[in-house]
């Protein structure tokens, strides 16, 4: 005598409406991870800080988060902190890391202890403190951007090999936005521009 029991058809019916779902949620579970594994891997990537020139809000050995879509549906803008390919290299993989000060239109005067942006005066506070007599050597210069052109300074201004010394970069040499500092993890906080810095240039 067969003990196998016999479900009704209604009953066979929602067993199978059931699994389907299963299956079905399953299948719509891994694609979405998948999509949102690929949009991640190809729009964010990670950058090892090499150095000084961001101090005191970066060191040697931070891991930051870019995105490298930042600026496809935006323009850079002063304060933020971004990866470029510097124009002193010929090494496609060699990269910089510093704030961009000025963008297109602006002018940048420099003396030995302050930076202005069309006439303003930025009271910087994501900088390190500089020494007595300012920056060493320093280099008074009144520079007009032209369109495509980004001026950026490290936060250390002692110790950054930046606009001062290569000139404005331009926008295709920008890889990036720097967004959050993810390792060592007592690091770990998003990257500020400091907006309000650059509020009264026109």
């Amino acid at each position: 005598m067969n003990d196998a029991q016999i479900l009704p058809p209604g009953k066979v019916r929602a067993v199978s409406k059931h699994r389907s779902h299963i299956i079905r949620e399953i299948t719509e579970t891994v694609v979405l991870t998948l999509l949102i594994f690929f949009a991640v891997h190809f729009s964010v990537q990670p950058f090892r800080v090499n150095g000084p020139s961001m101090q005191p809000n970066l060191h040697t050995d931070n891991l930051v988060l870019v995105n490298l879509l930042a600026y496809d549906f935006g323009s850079p803008q002063r304060g933020d902190v971004i990866v470029f390919h510097p124009p002193i290299t010929t090494n496609p993989s060699e990269y910089y890391v510093k704030r961009i000060i000025a963008v297109p239109g602006d002018t940048v005067t420099l003396t030995a202890t302050a930076v202005y942006v069309d006439g303003k005066m930025l009271n910087e506070p994501y900088i390190n403190t500089l020494g007595p007599s300012g920056i060493e050597n320093p280099v008074v210069a009144k520079i007009t951007l032209h369109k495509d052109q980004y001026w950026v300074m490290g936060d250390n201004r002692d110790n950054s090999q930046d606009s001062r010394f290569f000139g404005a970069i331009t926008r295709s040499a920008i890889i990036g936005k720097a967004e959050v500092v993810i390792w060592p993890l007592d690091s770990l906080e998003w990257l500020r521009n400091y907006s309000y810095v650059f509020a009264g240039v026109k």
